[in-house]
């Protein structure tokens, strides 16, 4: 087991050196909101709340097109705010994020767009105590579109997330349950660094 690790080890490095492939550490300041594309009048919008991700991310360039492919692996941490029956409610969500991004470059910056898969590991709201993380869906699938720039061995984007599906379908306020269709959306700041 230790020589096949030490094996994967010095592919890695020689896939880095011939600087087709890239990886290293990756930390993000994300603005998040619920959004309802389907909700009664009853229940609003609220203000977007700060969060935070990190993970690592890779970067694999397609030398005959000019493209490149960057997955990234992410532990993200996000809230958000929506009134019900004129009552606030605050949610905080602790997620696995996947964006798999394609890109390409014009002149010194980087335009990118691609899917993203979330894996919801817990979720809480401050008017309840516990785990509320069976009320919403455990994978959703979403996009990422944006820009990009890379400043030696530093990478930076700013970055858009939707979602393509739901991940809540009601919500419980003072004993009323709303039917809602919760999509999680945000703004993501994000930098990485170039390990090799």
């Amino acid at each position: 087991m230790k020589k096949l690790f030490i094996v994967c080890l010095l592919m890695t490095i020689g896939f880095g050196a011939s600087a087709q492939f890239s990886l290293g550490p990756r930390v993000s300041l994300v603005s998040s909101k619920i959004k309802f594309k389907d909700a009664a009048a009853s229940v609003e919008e609220g203000d977007s709340e700060f969060g935070y991700q990190f993970g690592l991310f890779m970067r694999f360039k397609v030398p005959v097109v000019g493209l490149y492919v960057q997955p990234e692996a992410l532990l993200s941490k996000s809230g958000s705010t929506i009134s019900v029956n004129n009552t606030d409610v605050s949610f905080d969500f602790n997620k696995l994020d996947v964006p798999i991004m394609i890109g390409g470059k014009i002149g010194p910056l980087r335009l990118n767009a691609g899917p993203t898969l979330s894996f919801l590991m817990d979720a809480s709201r401050d008017d309840i105590a516990g785990d509320i993380k069976d009320n919403y869906k455990k994978t959703t699938v979403g996009y990422q579109a944006g820009i990009g720039v890379d400043l030696l061995k530093f990478v930076i984007d700013v970055k858009y997330e939707g979602s393509l599906s739901d991940f809540g379908e009601s919500i419980s306020v003072g004993g009323t349950t709303v039917n809602t269709d919760q999509r999680h959306s945000q703004v993501v700041l994000a930098l990485g660094f170039k390990l090799f």
